[in-house]
């Protein structure tokens, strides 16, 4: 197999080392990498003979039977792929922005041109996730699946849960390490998060919707006041990425979510993915792992690698785009934080505000006494629609000082 490599960041330095020098495979041979920026220093340089900024040269080269295109964003990484496939090349990709996005013209020229695609890496990096479902699971009508699947926001919810740190302390810190860019919001607003999600939703339930029609919400408005209490009930914060099939219907959502202490997923710390599916055979089963970082995410690439070698077909599915179920309509029991003033009547207000849209209150704390105070509460199941509309009206009231919080709580 003679390879071309399409974008020389962190992971293609992590494929090249794996490829030239680890050299694992004696008939994987990578002969030429395409990059704009020849200059950058990077952690491994291989001889400059192999580099070219013209990824033509890969994609015309009659020679080079497979591409790796590891550049990320839409374009040109699409018109990339689509030229591998129309001149006679498999691909490769890690790019899950990409493949949420443009997933039906990608299949369908592959199909066309009787050419693979594989992208194990582009779903929570080094863990072997997707060929599990497409292969392993196949005799499986799946259920549902919950992800933890961007590690930077894990790693901020776990420090602020050990340390105690504010939001932005915490994020600080994610970035100091490495874990988010400058510019975070891709991670932290949940946008990372969709793009995986609405991949495994296709090969779980051949069934995608558009990430713009996914609910997406991040964690900018967790605190740690909101990790403690939740612990104090007995659960912990995730932001998860969730999908199922409801009556033929596909529900997904990105969002912060209050899990059992005792669930799997809520002992998934730092930057470690982990992603939990409910198969009708062989019951929930829990992939775990680092779902980042160059040789993670360089090991998953090299296994779609040997995968082509060993000529395995990864049957493309044939995958409906849907619109979601409406987040409005869902059913959850909700964690809901009022910031309120201290003094008569308030709770009865928010109470009555609550009862009147059908809300049941399973349990009511108020930790601190001040000008004003949070009042936490904890409903009974109750349809997101309604929770909206309480909120709405009761954060009108003179009385409530910030806007209120939900959490959605899930007993997967």
């Amino acid at each position: 197999m003679k390879i071309g490599l399409i974008g020389y960041g962190t992971i293609g330095c992590g494929v090249a080392e794996l490829l030239l020098e680890k050299r694992r495979h004696p008939n994987l041979e990578l002969v030429k990498i395409a990059d704009i920026d020849l200059e950058r220093k990077r952690d491994f340089m291989p001889d400059k003979s192999l580099f070219t900024t013209d990824a033509f040269e890969i994609l015309n080269d009659p020679e080079i039977d497979t591409v790796i295109e590891l550049m990320g964003g839409i374009e040109p990484a699409r018109s990339y792929i689509l030229s591998a496939f129309a001149n006679g090349k498999d691909v490769v990709t890690a790019n899950k922005a990409l493949l949420s996005s443009c997933w039906k013209e990608i299949m369908e020229k592959a199909n066309s041109c009787k050419r693979r695609i594989r992208f194990e890496a582009s779903v929570a990096g080094g863990i072997p996730l997707l060929s599990a479902v497409f292969s392993g699971l196949g005799a499986n009508k799946i259920e549902a699946v919950y992800g933890i699947i961007n590690g930077t926001t894990n790693y901020i919810l776990t420090r602020m849960e050990k340390t105690k740190e504010s939001f932005s302390n915490a994020l600080a810190e994610a970035q100091k390490k490495g874990y988010a860019e400058a510019c975070p919001s891709f991670d932290i607003d949940g946008i990372d998060t969709a793009h995986k999600i609405a991949i495994l939703a296709s090969l779980c339930f051949g069934k995608t919707s558009p990430v713009s029609s996914i609910y997406t919400e991040g964690i900018r408005r967790i605190t740690h006041f909101d990790i403690s209490c939740a612990a104090e009930l007995g659960y912990s914060i995730k932001l998860l990425g969730i999908s199922r099939m409801d009556k033929d219907r596909l529900s997904i959502r990105v969002h912060p979510t209050m899990l059992k202490k005792e669930h799997m997923l809520s002992s998934v710390s730092d930057v470690y993915n982990a992603v939990y599916i409910k198969p009708d055979l062989t019951g929930p089963l829990l992939f775990f792992g680092r779902g980042a970082g160059r040789y993670p995410t360089a090991s998953a690439i090299y296994a779609d690698l040997l995968a082509l070698k060993r000529g395995e077909e990864f049957c493309i599915p044939e995958v409906e785009m849907v619109e979601p179920i409406n987040i409005t309509e869902i059913t959850s029991k909700y964690y809901i934080r009022v910031q309120a003033e201290d003094m008569p009547g308030v709770l009865a207000m928010i109470s009555g505000v609550l009862a009147e849209n059908n809300v049941s209150i399973a349990s009511c704390i108020q930790k601190e006494r001040g000008k004003a105070v949070p009042i936490i509460m904890i409903t009974h199941e109750a349809r997101e629609g309604a929770i909206v509309s309480s909120l709405s009206k009761i954060d009108k009231s003179p009385f409530i000082k910030e806007e209120s919080l939900k959490i959605r709580i899930e007993e997967i």
